[in-house]
């Protein structure tokens, strides 16, 4: 390794282990994403970049808009936006990230606590190393590399850290669309294994509800106890997951990696505290992340899950099937786009094996094109265990994945 390669790495560490230490966590309805929108903000001002700081409250017309999730307090949560300007005539890009993380559950980590992190073997772990603060770095890396090799673009290069995208919000990403921090080309640079991803599942979740008939036999009463139908239920989802699985699927997805899923997040029945309810439950239910292919509607999707599920529950099961939070969109960019294209010239100088095809979880990439008219790929590095104790990025992936960001923006924006 020579000794660019060396400061590279050493950057990058840095910067991931110096945002993984910064506990960013989102907790609806608030968040804990200022301090690492303080170093970020410091930090884009340091590269020379042009600084806008805002809340997505601070959009006019903010409360009225559907667009955006208003279950959520964004009081002290503000994007941070850096502006490179280019000298006029070029292509110009937006290089996005979120600064909010999974809550640091389940517990307990082996590697290292959470929010104190650890690099060790080629890899740094810690809550948000992946997801996505390894992608943040590597956005800000590519930035500081060209600018110290005197680059200057002809397009503007925009990059950003936004607020509120876990628990299915994209407040922050879609504030930044309609502020206008839009461009010819988008890079979400969530850990897509550094494939090249202009498509991505969307998900809404939902929550599957048993009404019960509580009590006890003491006396002869008819007890529909829904702890059984739970069981038959979670049985329903499994096989429903499947079908839609082995279900036809757009074209990225040959090939791919894993189809839609339905993803059972947490499961309940009757009171968990040791006192109170002494009686069968009152009732019972799941939450599901259900996946969704381009061209799906949430009522669609919605409308699938309960029919199935009644179809195959006693009838003495009262069912109601609840969206949570809001949609969170498929997406998709032509694969043919001159930005794809340019990335995947870029990445098959440095990235073995890469190819074009589709991320298998949703993420913000709709809002780029449905709030900013802005085509886009999902495009970051290797990274496991998102959203599970003992997260990591790899180093060497964040290292190849910053080179071929800068030859994208040298050939996209130049």
């Amino acid at each position: 390794m020579d000794e660019k390669e060396n400061r590279l790495e050493e950057q990058l560490i840095g910067l991931v282990r110096a945002l993984v230490d910064i506990p960013t966590e989102n907790h609806p309805p608030n968040g804990d994403e200022a301090r690492g929108q303080v170093y970020i903000k410091k930090l884009y001002k340091k590269m020379g970049l042009q600084v806008d700081v805002f809340s997505p409250m601070e959009l006019y017309g903010f409360a009225e808009n559907p667009a955006f999730l208003h279950e959520r307090d964004l009081s002290g949560r503000k994007n941070v936006v850096g502006i490179w300007k280019g000298t006029g005539g070029g292509r110009s890009a937006v290089l996005s990230g979120h600064m909010d993380v999974a809550p640091k559950e389940p517990l307990p980590w082996t590697v290292c606590e959470p929010f104190k992190s650890v690099a060790r073997d080629g890899k740094i772990y810690g809550r948000g190393a992946c997801d996505m603060k390894g992608g943040l770095a590597c956005a800000a890396a590519a930035l500081m590399a060209l600018k110290s090799s005197g680059f200057v673009p002809r397009g503007d290069i925009i990059i950003e850290s936004v607020v509120d995208e876990e628990y299915a919000s994209g407040n922050g990403t879609i504030a930044s669309r309609l502020k206008g921090y839009n461009a010819d080309f988008a890079v979400v640079l969530e850990p897509s294994g550094m494939l090249i991803c202009p498509a991505n599942v969307g998900s809404v979740m939902v929550k599957i509800t048993i009404a019960g008939n509580p009590g006890m036999p003491y006396t002869k009463e008819k007890i529909f106890n829904v702890s059984y139908a739970l069981g038959a239920l979670l049985l329903a989802i499994k096989e429903l997951e499947e079908k839609r699985e082995n279900g036809e699927a757009p074209a990225l997805w040959d090939g791919a990696v894993q189809k839609r899923k339905m993803v059972v997040t947490k499961v309940k029945a009757g009171e968990v505290k040791p006192h109170g309810q002494l009686s069968s439950p009152m009732d019972a239910w799941v939450e599901v992340s259900v996946q969704t292919y381009p061209g799906e509607t949430m009522e669609s999707a919605v409308a699938e899950v309960e029919s199935f599920i009644k179809g195959k529950l006693d009838n003495e099961a009262r069912v109601t099937v609840t969206p949570l939070y809001h949609y969170i969109e498929p997406a998709q960019t032509d694969a043919g786009h001159p930005g794809v294209k340019t990335l995947m010239d870029c990445a098959k100088r440095h990235i073995a094996g890469t190819r074009v095809t589709c991320a298998p979880f949703p993420c913000d990439l709709f809002a780029f094109q449905k709030y900013g008219d802005t085509p886009g790929v999902i495009f970051g590095p290797l990274g496991g265990n998102l959203h599970a104790p003992d997260e990591w990025v790899d180093i060497e992936s964040m290292e190849t994945t910053t080179k071929t960001l800068c030859d994208f923006l040298v050939k996209w924006c130049g």
